[in-house]
């Protein structure tokens, strides 16, 4: 499996390789799974979906479901968790009762290059000319350019953007509102069709829901925080 290298604190890499949030899941998954063992490297997110989509690895982990943009995504596991999606912009560029995407029309947005945060509806907009973008590889370099103004608005997660707001004190940038929480799946290629992939599916999707129940996935996502 894969995951991106660069969307902390839930997806990154070390030395000792993929770290995070989700690697964290994933490594403890990989634990209980007794008749199976994961491979997880850390990868730029658009390598990630070209592994995937050409069936060079089996999965990406942290992926949001897009059927449409994704076809090439067999299936899906149970979600592992969610995230809260807001849009952030410079100060006085958006109001927070403005409806999303369709009253950012004229407005240019950062984007990490291969996210598909800001939904169909978004891309819509851009696909039409009504909505600006400019793509970068990663969320500080988004936030960076968000602040000295060369882009007007930013959509991502808050727990990813609000300790990069505070290392770097750009007190100019603020939530706007909140227009998603995504559940996060694993996704599997559509080239890995085999009766040992249908086990290894239902089997982790069993793990999943197990460590949910069971606290495992909380104390994993606050131990991270916390650190």
């Amino acid at each position: 499996m894969v995951q991106d290298a660069e969307y902390p604190p839930y997806m990154m890499a070390t030395e000792e390789g993929a770290a995070g949030v989700y690697a964290d899941i994933i490594h403890e998954a990989d634990r209980r799974l007794t008749d199976f063992e994961i491979d997880l490297k850390a990868v730029p997110w658009s390598r990630a979906l070209y592994l995937v989509r050409s069936g060079q690895v089996n999965g990406i982990v942290g992926a949001y479901r897009r059927p449409e943009e994704r076809p090439w995504v067999r299936r899906y596991s149970v979600a592992m968790m969610q995230e809260n999606v807001f849009v952030f912009c410079r100060e006085g560029v958006a109001g927070r009762d403005w409806s999303y995407p369709e009253d950012y029309a004229g407005l240019t947005f950062g984007n990490n290059r291969g996210f598909e945060t800001p939904g169909p509806a978004f891309f819509n907009l851009v696909k039409d000319g009504r909505i600006f973008l400019s793509e970068e590889d990663n969320t500080e370099l988004s936030l960076r350019v968000l602040h000295f103004g060369r882009t007007d608005c930013y959509v991502q997660e808050k727990i990813v953007v609000d300790p990069i707001l505070r290392q770097h004190a750009y007190d100019n940038i603020i939530p706007v509102k909140q227009i998603a929480s995504e559940p996060v799946y694993v996704g599997y290629s559509d080239q890995w069709r085999s009766e040992t992939s249908d086990r290894f599916i239902a089997r982790l999707n069993r793990v999943f829901l197990e460590m949910r129940q069971d606290g495992t996935i909380d104390r994993i996502l606050t131990g991270v925080l916390l650190k």
